[in-house]
This record gives C-alpha cells, structure tokens and sequence, in this order.
C-alpha cells in the first residue's frame, strides 16, 4: 500500500510544482510553528528541505523545516525533500536491531514509519502527521565483508556490523574509521543453546570445538544422557556463521563431503533456538536476543569458574565470547534526518530500544552481591596460598550490601594503562556522575589483578590501578559535585578473579577495575 501512495504523493507534488511555477506574483508564505503560536510572513527566498530562508519585514530569516508548517501559493513540497537513506546491516543486526531503532526513532519524533519487505531486505518510509513523506531507509544484509564494500563504493550511506574494519577493507574502500565516523552503538553474544531438559548447564570452549569437529558424538561424554548429539548452526555465509568460526576456531559445515560438520542443521537465529528448546539432544548456537524457550549453557573454564551469557556479564565484558557493534558513517554530508536519528543513537530512549531487542546497550545497570553467587565461588575455586581467608571475608563484607556497577575497566598487562573499551566507558561514568545519578550514595572504585607475581605486589598495582582510575574520573567530571558522594577507593589484588589465571585472555580479564554502589 505504502509504495502506492509514495508514487501518488509524487505524482500530486509534480501537479503543484507546475501549477505554482505558472502563477504570477506567488512568493509570499506564512510559516507556522507547530503549536501555532508563532506565525511569520514573507517571501520565500529558498527552501532546501531542511531550512527556509524567507525575507520579512524583520529582515532575511533562515528557519528550521523541523516542525514548520508552510502555506501560500509559494510553499515547496515537502514530499519532493524527502530523504533516501541506504543502510548496508549485518544480517543478524538487520534482522532485529537495525527496524527496532528505526520504529523507536520514528515513533519519538512523531513520525509514522511504514514497512515494506524485499525478501531478506526491507525498506521503511517515514511520513509526518501530515501523511507527508520524510524519509525512504533502506538496508542491503549481508556480512560484515559485504555491508563494509557497499559503504566504499558509496552504495550505502551508514553501514552496522558487528566488527571493526580489516586493515585490508579500509585501504580497498578508502573508508575513514575515526571517532566521527565510527560509533559504538551495542554488544552481543555468541550463545550456545540446548534443551531445557538437558542436564548438562556448562561446557568449555574446547569441548564446543570437538562438538562441532565430531569428536564427541553423545551427550554421555559431557556428564549427560546416553543419547547421540543433534547439531544445530546458522547459514553459511552469515555473520553469525562467522563469530563461531572465529571464537571456536572449526568451521561450521562450509566443507563439503561427509564430514560431521556437514550434518549440521542450518537455520536462522529465531529458528535455531525454537528448534533446539524442542529436541532434548539438540544443541545450537545463536545470539543472546535470540535465546528465547532455549537454555543458554555458560562457558567453563579448566580452572572451575564459569562465565554466564547475561545481558550483566556481556556489558561488564567478563563473558567470554562477546563482539562489539558498530555503526559507521561516511566522511559525506547525510540529510538532516539521518543526522538527527546519529543524534538521538545516545539517549536513554534509543538504549532502551536496543535492551527491549535483546541486544545489550551501553546503559549502566548495578547488580548486587546477592545476584551473584558465582562471584563467591569463583573467589575459593581460584584462590592460591597468596589469598587467605581474611581476604576473602573483606571481599564478601566489603560489598554485602552494594551492587556491582556493569561499568568495569580494563588495563594491560604489569600496567595502568586502560584498553580503548574502558576509555570510552570512562567518560559515559563520568557524565552520569555530572547529571547527579549517584548523589547521596557511596561509589566503591576497587582494584583487581591477575596472580602473576607475589599476592602483596597484585594488591599494590591494582591499588595503583584504582587510584589513577579515580583520578582520571575525578579529572573527567570536571561539572560533578563530589561533595553530594562518598568516594573510596579500595584494593582486592587477586581476590574473585572472573577468569582462569592460567591463560593470557584469563588474566586480561581479571586486570581491572570494578565500580560498586551502596
């Protein structure tokens, strides 16, 4: 339907074009705000389809179109104005994230958004109360390699993936990946699945390889039944395809023949997880929004502590096997619509579009200690001859009755240096401390190590950790009133590591700083 009327409002707009070009003396427009409590008089000098520029008798004025209604024989058509906007989407992003935004954006500007499905692509048309068309978005799926050659060769205008560029992409397409053009919009998951009947709740990495190599073959071999593994992957060529691959280290049926792998049932996100919470032996793989009726299996780790795929670890980054999201722009100017909906991408109602999609946003959200008995058990699982049980009873007292901030900040290693991740989370605390989020309560910085080295020497650095992190947070909320909170800073060293100790990503994980609130 929507289409149809598209054309006719073309047609309509052509009419009026026409017939305003043929009528003498028509230049002069009254503009009215949308409340009508203002209106201006003058001649219309231009109209761009963002702003009039109008001569009255104030002098020369140029307006926002944003809200202005137009009348008079002179008054452009708005609908001939309105925006084509191309997106090129990871397909996994396309499929839920990418139209959630695009209807919460529409829906806060007072817009009216329309869809039209081609297949595995899609197009949307926005229109005012009016019935006036604003915008014409449409998105091209694909891969991360696909929607990154469509923004080169200028097919698209804001690409979404859900990784940074290779050094090789940004060279073949010319693409510009600084901070003006690169914005990290969310987080999501690679999340095995089975049965909720299946009584196996966690397995390793390693196990998950030979799962999917055909190594192991019965579910008896993993602590469950006796009973013959059915697996269940994406389609070849997708993104999601393409994060197991790159986080299990086996291919997942792009070989041809009569390999294991080549058994495996290939179907989408939604598909998978239906399919899986159905088959008692079954177990795939899909992202956290897709999870549905299925039961997610945390990842453990040859130590005994285990990693659980929640919306909490993935924004704290302590489960494993997270990826970023990001959208890119290019170095172009975009139509106004596009910049205000880049605009809106930051605030409060766009992160809860991206949580309500199950994808994980950058909103900060607190946990406490209660809700996370895992902590505690993964502090004795993993604690040595340098962690005694005093230290243990500070940790479980210290935050008995504080919750765990999601904002968690990491450093290399022997260093005080924070990764890219926590310089950006860095300034997002820091205006929420200047909005007064945490006025009248108590904000624990505390610092963690790794255990390389002596217990003493891991409590002195992630001291050291702690109190540059408050200085530089101090530093950056430069409107915060300080006085409104208690601020402490606190060091645990090697205390409730989140990973093993044993393996370098382990250890990078547990290098950080963590932000408690009571």
């Amino acid at each position: 339907m929507l289409p149809y009327i598209w054309q006719v409002f073309r047609l309509v707009s052509c009419l009026v074009i026409w017939v305003g070009a043929g009528a003498a003396g028509a230049e002069t427009v009254t503009l009215k705000s949308a409340d009508g409590t203002v209106t201006l008089d003058g001649t219309l000098l231009d109209y761009d389809g963002e702003v009039y520029r109008i001569d009255t008798r104030f002098g020369e004025m140029t307006l926002n179109a944003l809200g202005v209604t137009c009348a008079g024989q002179a008054c452009p058509d708005a609908g001939q104005y309105a925006a084509d906007i191309s997106f090129a989407a990871a397909d996994n992003l396309a499929d839920g994230l990418l139209p959630s935004l695009i209807e919460h954006y529409a829906f806060r500007s007072g817009l009216e958004a329309f869809r039209e499905d081609q297949g595995k692509n899609w197009t949307y048309f926005l229109a005012d109360s009016a019935r006036i068309p604003v915008a014409r978005i449409q998105n091209r799926s694909g891969n991360s390699r696909s929607v990154f050659a469509a923004l080169g060769k200028g097919d698209a205008d804001l690409v979404l993936t859900n990784r940074p560029p290779l050094a090789s992409e940004v060279t073949a397409a010319s693409l510009s990946v600084d901070a003006r053009h690169q914005i990290f919009l969310a987080r999501d998951a690679l999340v095995f699945v089975v049965a909720p009947s299946n009584p196996v709740s966690a397995l390793s990495v390693e196990d998950l390889r030979r799962i999917y190599s055909g190594e192991i073959t019965n579910w008896s071999e993993l602590g469950g039944d006796d009973a013959a593994i059915t697996l269940y992957g994406q389609v070849r060529g997708t993104e999601r395809a393409a994060a197991f691959d790159a986080a299990i280290g086996t291919e997942t049926g792009d070989r041809e023949g009569d390999s294991p792998s080549a058994k495996i049932a290939r179907m989408a996100d939604r598909a998978i997880a239906d399919a899986v919470a159905e088959d008692p032996f079954g177990i795939g793989f899909t992202g956290l929004g897709f999870v549905r009726n299925a039961k997610p299996l945390a990842i453990a780790s040859e130590c005994g502590i285990r990693q659980y795929p929640d919306a909490f670890g993935v924004k704290t980054g302590d489960y494993l096997l997270t990826n970023p999201i990001y959208l890119y722009r290019p170095a172009t100017r975009l139509p106004l619509v596009a910049r205000n909906f880049l605009g809106w991408l930051p605030s409060e109602t766009a992160q809860f579009a991206i949580d309500a999609t199950g994808f994980v946003s950058q909103a900060f959200v607190a946990t406490p200690l209660s809700h996370q008995q895992y902590r505690v058990s993964n502090a004795i699982v993993e604690a040595d001859e340098d962690v005694t049980l005093e230290e243990l009873k500070r940790f479980t007292t210290l935050f008995a009755n504080a919750s765990r901030l999601s904002a968690t900040f990491r450093f290399r290693d022997g260093s005080t240096e924070m990764d890219a991740r926590s310089r950006r989370d860095l300034n997002r605390l820091a205006l929420s401390l200047e909005q007064g989020d945490f006025t009248g309560r108590t904000l624990i910085v505390a610092g963690f190590s790794d255990s390389q080295g002596s217990g003493d020497g891991n409590r002195t650095i992630a001291l050291q950790r702690a109190q540059k992190f408050a200085k530089m947070l101090r530093k950056a909320a430069t409107r915060a009133d300080f006085s409104k909170l208690d601020f402490r800073v606190v060091a645990l060293g090697e205390v409730a590591p989140i990973a093993c100790n044993d393996t370098a990503q382990g250890r990078s994980l547990n290098r950080r700083v963590e932000i408690w609130v009571e």
